[in-house]
């Protein structure tokens, strides 16, 4: 072969090695594989996020403004959001751009003939992306500015943004969210009963339910008050209804109501209390909601007993006696469960460790299984657990040790139920709805519904996190439950017992000899055999 000859193969090999690059990039964009080892696939996007992708129906335009430079626990933000933006882009069918800007740097326009230099932060700013107050201090120096760590998402003529990039655990979550609002852009309209003594949601001012509402109207939720025995008309445009903390029976007229909401296939979630806290004189007073008949037409027992837990508890202000002084004082009290056994395949709970279920009631499911309804038990009390019907007082001390009647039992406290229920008024007479007004249809099976029934109408304030998941969950948005749930979790070391500490510290010290000693052994025994 001569020169000329090798001087052509060497050229055409190396040819096609860049065309196969070039073809394997290509391919690499088009067909996008991440080898992700973690048990929950957290550093991938899951299936709900890549199918909201392929909804996009216009360009998405993605808007990074990221001030360079800063120090930890900062520094790689930056590097983190585009990337994670990149496997969003990935799955768009090239819908989506990224533009990285440092709002901080200067450029220069020609304007009326004349060079101007400004920054790219009066963007930032028209967009909407607020510099965030940053401060950095270490042995040698101090420093505090306003820098910028958010993006602008625009999808035709909406927006959306990302304010500010502090944690990195939810950032699927934060984009997908930001995504979802631009593509449905509609907020959902979750509807709550009034006049039954119920929680007013609209207005109540405790931190917990101001922030539940701050979080929900991030989450492109509102919250409407119903009266169910004022005009029907008020239910047709909700995407769901909760019932939170009645205290006086609610009419037929507005059980009926509930009952035609759930038989129009949509989710209804009731969140009930059998006993209410009286905090001055730390008595448990019963109170009457009416609605237990509805409920077990749907299979679902709600009892009247209070679940007591001795070991699992959390605080509450009850009147503690100092001296000749009564003072409201943080205690615990068996009547404040914490509860851990959580359903790990449920979207409303998973990921979450615990579940604080004040003056809970226990709820009991049908024992057989039902072809058209799937039950699920997504919270259960410890196995130390108690129910009681005889609780009068719930200070630590009236209930120290158990009552009279007092039973052992793990109660779930938290349940869920889908499929195709059976009305609660099949066999009876349709309400009357009032004078002129018009004659109520009834509907004696419901199309594919949602149903949430917690133990305790305290869940709402006590467990925030579990509550927007099963806001989604009653409007049959399971993706973004998905989305939300995928958390980073370190895993914990679970400590080691003396005699393992002792033992491995004894193969950390020989082990590397007794290797050696066994590496020398065999070579001599393959020299001696090779002789």
């Amino acid at each position: 072969m001569n020169r000329q000859t090798l001087r052509t193969n060497t050229f055409l090999q190396l040819g096609l090695v860049l065309l196969i690059v070039v073809l394997l990039n290509l391919l690499g964009n088009r067909y996008f594989k991440r080898l992700d080892l973690t048990s929950d696939r957290v550093h991938s996007l899951s299936q709900p996020t890549k199918r909201l992708m392929k909804r996009l129906e216009r360009p998405l335009v993605v808007k990074v403004f990221f001030t360079r430079g800063l120090e930890a626990p900062y520094n790689n933000h930056e590097r983190h959001l585009v990337e994670k933006l990149e496997e969003f882009q990935v799955w768009s069918d090239g819908r989506m751009r990224i533009e990285v800007t440092d709002p901080s740097e200067e450029v220069v326009e020609v304007v009326d003939g004349k060079e101007k230099t400004r920054t790219r932060e009066q963007e930032a700013l028209r967009l909407g992306v607020m510099p965030h107050q940053y401060q950095y201090r270490d042995r040698t120096r101090t420093e505090l500015r306003q820098v910028y760590m958010g993006a602008a998402l625009l999808y035709g003529e909406r927006q959306q943004i990302i304010p500010v990039v502090s944690q990195l655990s939810g950032l699927e979550y934060e984009i997908a969210r930001a995504i979802k609002r631009l593509i449905d852009p509609e907020p959902e309209r979750i509807g709550y009963s009034t006049g039954h003594g119920e929680v007013e949601l609209s207005t109540d001012t405790r931190p917990p339910i101001q922030a539940l509402r701050s979080q929900l109207a991030e989450n492109n939720m509102v919250l409407v008050p119903v009266d169910l025995d004022g005009a029907a008309d008020q239910l047709k445009e909700l995407d769901a209804l909760i019932v939170v903390g009645p205290t006086s029976p609610f009419s037929r007229l507005a059980a009926f109501r509930l009952d035609q909401f759930l038989m129009s296939g949509r989710g209804v979630g009731y969140l009930l209390s059998n006993y209410q806290p009286h905090t001055e004189s730390a008595e448990a007073i019963p109170v009457f909601h009416g609605l237990d008949s509805v409920l077990g037409a749907y299979g679902v027992r709600h009892n009247r007993d209070l679940v007591l837990d001795r070991g699992s508890n959390s605080k509450m202000p009850l009147p503690v006696r100092r001296g000749r002084t009564v003072a409201q004082v943080p205690v615990n009290t068996p009547a404040i469960p914490v509860v851990r056994d959580l359903s790990k395949d449920s979207p409303i709970v998973r990921g979450i460790p615990l579940l604080t279920m004040p003056f809970s009631s226990s709820i009991d499911l049908p024992e057989q299984e039902t072809p058209d309804i799937v039950y699920t038990v997504l919270a259960r009390s410890s196995e130390e657990s108690t129910r009681s019907q005889a609780v009068r007082k719930i200070d630590p001390y009236s209930l120290k040790n158990p009552g009279p009647g007092e039973m052992q039992a793990t109660s779930p406290v938290l349940v869920e139920a889908r499929g195709v229920f059976s009305s609660a008024f099949a066999n009876a007479e349709v309400p009357d709805p009032g004078p002129d007004a018009p004659e109520e249809i009834l509907v004696r099976e419901s199309a594919e519904a949602r149903l949430l029934v917690a133990g305790s109408s305290h869940f709402m304030a006590n467990n925030a996190s579990a509550m927007l998941n099963a806001m989604d969950w009653l409007v049959a948005d399971l993706a973004m439950v998905d989305i939300r749930s995928k958390t980073v979790q370190l895993p914990s070391l679970e400590p080691m017992e003396a005699g393992q500490v002792r033992m491995l510290k004894l193969i950390n010290l020989l082990g590397p000899v007794a290797f050696l000693l066994l590496l020398g052994l065999v070579r001599s025994f393959l020299r001696r055999r090779a002789a």
